[in-house]
């Protein structure tokens, strides 16, 4: 299958083979373990088992999706729910280096679960795409204390997942809106999508 990598502005960069299948069949979503953002339908028992159920001293953090449908919204929810500095610079890089870099007292190394429900018209913006792939980096880095050239830090690492909830879009019109990033690994396992980094 070929696939299509793009910088953080969205900048086509080169069109190469893309792999799909991998090992992750589940999600553990408590532990610092791939996949790093899960698609489950609101019928999803499992996945909202996890939510209810966090892991003891786990945070779940919930956004609200209807101000997501653009960037500077989406942007901004973050910021709020999770509590970013006030540096944070409301920009693809900024988002994740917040991310992986949790602020604010009620962070404190604990893991951290965000949660978007009705994320389905959010799944259609023309950024869609792009946002996964770097959630999927920010996830990376904080669940294996990696840095941003992917060099292991002393901190330990700490559980970050990203789960959104779909009402009405299918799962497998996800993954096909996600096929054209070449920096992600998708699955479909259990009537969920599992998304996670593609190794260099």
């Amino acid at each position: 299958m070929v696939g299509l990598v793009f910088d953080h502005y969205g900048t086509l960069l080169l069109r190469r083979e893309m792999s799909v299948i991998k090992s992750v069949t589940s999600f553990e979503l408590a532990r610092p373990v791939e996949p790093w953002v899960v698609f489950a339908r609101d019928d999803a028992h499992r996945a909202h088992e996890q939510v209810k159920v966090p892991t003891p001293g786990g945070v779940v953090r919930r956004l609200d999706s209807r101000k997501m449908t653009d960037v500077a919204g989406l942007f901004g929810e973050f910021a709020e729910k999770l509590e970013f500095p006030s540096y944070f610079g409301h920009n693809w890089y900024a988002l994740v280096d917040c991310l992986d870099d949790l602020h604010g007292s009620w962070h404190g190394g604990r893991p951290v679960l965000v949660v978007v429900e009705d994320a389905d018209e959010l799944v259609g913006e023309e950024f869609f795409p792009l946002f996964i792939a770097l959630l999927c980096e920010a996830g990376e880095r904080a669940n294996l204390s990696l840095d941003a050239d992917g060099i292991p830090r002393s901190r330990p690492p700490f559980p970050l997942h990203f789960l959104f909830f779909l009402a009405r879009r299918e799962i497998r019109e996800v993954a096909e809106l996600l096929r054209v990033r070449a920096d992600i690994l998708i699955r479909e396992s259990d009537g969920c999508l599992l998304v996670w980094s593609q190794s260099e």
